[in-house]
């Protein structure tokens, strides 16, 4: 049976900070908005917000950008979008995803005409901070501030790798954040240093999706 598409990247097997909004976080699906049809030079824009009782506000993790194609136009199995997408599909345990040709798919192979709608019926939590619970918490991620030199300010940023809330994933993100802070992928902005500008795609950044994450 077709599956969905993986490239060249394989599923894995398988706290830190008080309450604080940066740092690693023990977060809720709250919602995804399809953004891609404001975005037309981009493949790909899902607006993805996480929350807990850390924030009054949202985090807000922008999936977007555009694929790496082989000569035939199909994605190139080593693709950093394609990398990103696989991050967030492993972590909510969907098996849909996107075929060789960067069109959404469910599980079954079959075209996928509204994203957000399948995701927010099947993955989100409905009403939260009405009905919420710890066991909503399903998921791991990391925040940060990531100096926009642009902008001339730093933005709150998602890192891209989002992980199943269970001692694995907290290991694997954990280890991940470390090794992309020691080779500067990762640099967190302090308001009380001169800004540096790092390597990663940044949630809240537009663009093509080349990167190293």
């Amino acid at each position: 049976m077709p599956m969905p598409f993986r490239g060249s990247y394989e599923q894995s097997e398988n706290n830190s900070g008080g309450a604080s909004f940066l740092g690693f976080q023990e977060v809720a699906l709250t919602d995804v908005v399809d953004r891609s049809a404001d975005y037309p030079n981009m493949d790909m824009f899902l607006e993805i917000s996480f929350r807990n009782g850390n924030s009054q506000y949202p985090w807000k993790y922008s999936l977007l950008g555009s694929f790496d194609r082989e000569d035939d136009d199909t994605i190139s199995g080593s693709s950093s979008l394609l990398k990103r997408i696989l991050y967030f599909t492993d972590a909510i345990g969907w098996t849909g995803g996107v075929n060789p040709h960067g069109h959404w798919v469910d599980e079954d192979d079959k075209p996928v005409e509204d994203i957000a709608g399948l995701l927010n019926v099947n993955f989100t939590v409905a009403n939260y901070g009405m009905t919420s619970s710890d066991a909503d918490h399903k998921y791991y991620i990391f925040t940060y501030k990531k100096w926009n030199e642009k902008a001339g300010k730093a933005y709150t940023t998602v890192c891209p790798k989002i992980v199943k809330n269970t001692d694995f994933g907290r290991k694997d993100l954990e280890s991940y954040v470390q090794y992309m802070k020691a080779n500067k992928f990762i640099v967190e902005h302090d308001d009380t240093s001169a800004p540096v500008s790092n390597g990663d795609m940044s949630s809240t950044t537009t663009g093509s999706s080349r990167n190293t994450f």
